[in-house]
């Protein structure tokens, strides 16, 4: 699956339980979160998707992007 985010303009694929994003940064699945190489966890809610790491939710903002 693809799926463009409008929050960062970056586009993510998904196969399985890998998703990666167009920069090559990698997710992997675990039960309801997704957990990246850098060890950002992204909890699947209720609300959408929230950046443990970030406190960006889905819906104002793109929890998968790298906050600088």
């Amino acid at each position: 699956m693809i799926e463009f985010n409008i929050f960062s303009n970056k586009t993510y694929t998904t196969m399985g339980n890998v998703k990666t994003d167009q920069d090559g940064n990698v997710f992997n699945k675990c039960g309801n979160a997704w957990i990246s190489t850098d060890g950002d966890v992204i909890q699947e809610t209720a609300g959408g998707y929230l950046n443990i790491n970030t406190g960006t939710l889905s819906t104002f903002g793109d929890p998968f992007a790298e906050v600088k």
